[in-house]
Formats: C-alpha cells, structure tokens, sequence
C-alpha cells in the first residue's frame, strides 16, 4: 500500500539530491576553515593576476609617457602606489570572500541538517510498516 507522507518526503529528498543537494554535500566534506581557506587563497590568485593584467594594460597604454619620463619617474614612489593600491584591492575582495563563502558553507550545513532529519523521519516510516 502506498504511504502518500513517504511518498512527498521521497521527492521532497530526491529533488534536494538532484539539484542543490550535490554542490550542499560536497561542500560539508570539507571542514570550515579548510574551504574558506582554500576559497579565499584562489581568491586572493584571482586578484593578485587581475592586479598585475590591470597594471600592465595601464602603463602599455602610457607607454609614451613613461619612455618619455623615464629618467624622472620615481620608480620606488610607483611601486609603493601600486602596491598599497593591491593590498587595499586584495583586502576588499577577501574580506568579502570570507563572508561569502562562511555565508555558503553555513547554508550548505544547514540544508544537510534538514536532509538528515528527512532521512530520519524516512528511516522511521518505513520501521513503522
């Protein structure tokens, strides 16, 4: 005989699997700080190579004012600019990889908790049979 509450519960389940439940699982294999971590270290790789493209665009497309300057230019002065300018911009995003990723990693726990618990009350209909 058909239990239409295990049924509901069963799609409810398999539709979880299906879609977010995949990326959810993966995620609570991992401790906390081993997956904020390993985000924000490819976020700050992101950064660090978008930083030097940006810089390097930039002074190509001064490239006659800075062969002209040449011998003027304050070369330590320059570096000390684009490198507080990095370390604001590095800074900023993992300052908001932390909270985001914290943020996805919690939401994940969460939504297995709730798998769980549905897994349980599965477990208990069938006993019930």
């Amino acid at each position: 005989m058909l239990n239409e509450e295990r049924i509901k519960l069963m799609t409810r389940m398999a539709s979880f699997e299906e879609n977010e439940g995949k990326k959810s699982i993966s995620i609570t294999e991992y401790f906390r700080s081993d997956y904020v971590g390993f985000h924000m270290l490819k976020t700050a790789v992101s950064v660090t190579l978008a930083f030097v493209l940006i810089v390097g665009i930039r002074l190509f497309c001064r490239l006659d004012e800075f062969i002209s300057e040449f011998y003027e230019t304050d070369f330590v002065g320059l570096a000390e600019g684009y490198l507080r300018e990095y370390l604001v911009v590095l800074l900023i995003y993992l300052l908001f990889a932390y909270i985001l990723y914290s943020y996805r990693y919690t939401q994940a726990h969460r939504d297995v908790k709730i798998y769980q618990k549905a897994l349980k009350k599965l477990r208990s209909l069938y006993e019930r049979q």
